[in-house]
């Protein structure tokens, strides 16, 4: 019923057929808020955070979230706990049989079985991450998107949603609507402008955060993290003015707590630390990039292992990571199209003398024990579902 290859194979935008197909299931979850999440990167970062502490505030909270690192009930979880698999099974077979007229794509038919089994476990608040747009996103079909969270916007899916910050801009900051509570990390001015815009447009309010201070502990590491929790405080925030019951102390153990398994990680593969970051556009390279500076014997040279889908734009993303002496050991990744370095050469003004490429990942780690292993530790980066391997092992 579902597998990595037919979810991008079949992405339909459109949200009208999707209420068609909600309203013939009752419109389950109509009057419960939701707290949408939209961007480009850190919107996984950002639900964690929001995730935990509602949590531990005793907030009974169902949180939809995509793409997933190991199994797909992680994407339908109701008070950090996924779904069964026999029950999210149950779900997307019902709907087939029930919705087949409206043609859901895997995505659609997840956003439904969610909302159902919310609906089921009496869920009094939703985090709906999008999926990659915004006015067009499944989630944003949900009638009570009240606080919208966005995250860094930058240029990806740009088959659906354009090739400029401008157009994609426009396309997430479409999900808001009069009313709403905005809730926005620092962006490019020209992004900053549009959503703005539209604040003014449909009567909305915004709130614009800068990243925590130090004086905050993370869970999660990296600078970029720092944005991600400022928007879930300003969430947060938002919720208590709201009447939302949760504690300060419970907001500042739960930001140091919180886990999100594949973002800035360092793993031990056979006694050697290797760190892991799904940086698969442009705008998580130049994160990943900034974090280097950190590293110790950076200077001395990176080794990338690195896959990246055909999709995806590879020249970008390793023009962002690359400085001299690094290395880039381009690996397939299962189950997808993936780039290979005979496509990389023939793309004009692209240098790939520094490229070399494996006929998988575990050919590129033996490569690297073999030789002598990096004074800086290796980075595994590219695509989740590269990630999502290696963790398996790696765990």
């Amino acid at each position: 019923m579902y597998s990595p290859e037919n979810e991008s194979a079949r992405i339909q935008l459109g949200i009208s057929r999707f209420k068609n197909a909600l309203k013939k299931l009752d419109n389950p979850c109509i009057n419960i808020p939701a707290i949408q999440v939209v961007g480009t990167n850190g919107k996984g970062s950002i639900t964690a955070f929001l995730e935990n502490i509602l949590c531990a505030s005793d907030i009974n909270v169902g949180v939809t979230t995509s793409p997933h690192l190991f199994d797909i009930t992680e994407r339908i979880r109701f008070n950090q706990i996924n779904i069964e698999k026999h029950e999210l099974d149950n779900y997307l077979t019902r709907i087939q049989n029930k919705l087949s007229e409206f043609e859901l794509s895997p995505f659609e038919s997840i956003i439904c079985s969610s909302l159902q089994y919310f609906h089921h476990k009496k869920a009094t608040l939703l985090i709906l991450e999008a999926g990659l747009g915004g006015r067009l996103d499944a989630t944003t079909a949900h009638k009570e998107r009240s606080i919208i969270a966005i995250s860094k916007i930058d240029i990806d899916h740009s088959e659906y949603l354009g090739k400029s910050i401008k157009e994609i801009t426009k396309e997430k900051a479409a999900v808001i609507e009069k009313n709403s509570e905005v809730i926005s990390c620092e962006q490019s001015l020209e992004a900053k402008n549009i959503i703005n815009e539209r604040v003014e447009e449909v009567g909305a309010k915004i709130h614009w955060v800068k990243p925590l201070s130090k004086k905050w502990e993370l869970g999660l590491k990296g600078y970029f993290q720092r944005e991600n929790a400022a928007v879930a405080l300003g969430v947060i925030e938002i919720l208590y003015k709201k009447g939302w019951d949760i504690n300060r102390q419970v907001i500042k153990k739960s930001l140091a707590e919180t886990k999100w398994p594949g973002r800035m990680e360092m793993v031990l593969w056979e006694n050697k630390e290797i760190l892991v970051d799904s940086a698969h556009n442009p705008l998580g390279a130049r994160v990943l990039a900034e974090e280097r500076k950190t590293w110790v014997n950076q200077e001395k040279g990176v080794s990338w292992i690195i896959g990246v889908q055909k999709h995806k734009n590879i020249q970008g993303i390793i023009n962002n990571l690359s400085k001299p002496k690094d290395k880039f050991l381009l690996v397939p990744i299962p189950n997808q199209k993936s780039w290979t370095l005979e496509e990389l050469s023939d793309l004009s003004d692209f240098d790939s003398k520094c490229i070399f490429e494996f006929k998988n990942l575990y050919y590129a780690l033996n490569y690297l024990k073999n030789d002598k292993w990096p004074e800086c530790h290796p980075v595994l980066t590219g695509s989740i579902f590269l990630i999502s391997e290696f963790l398996k092992q790696a765990y």
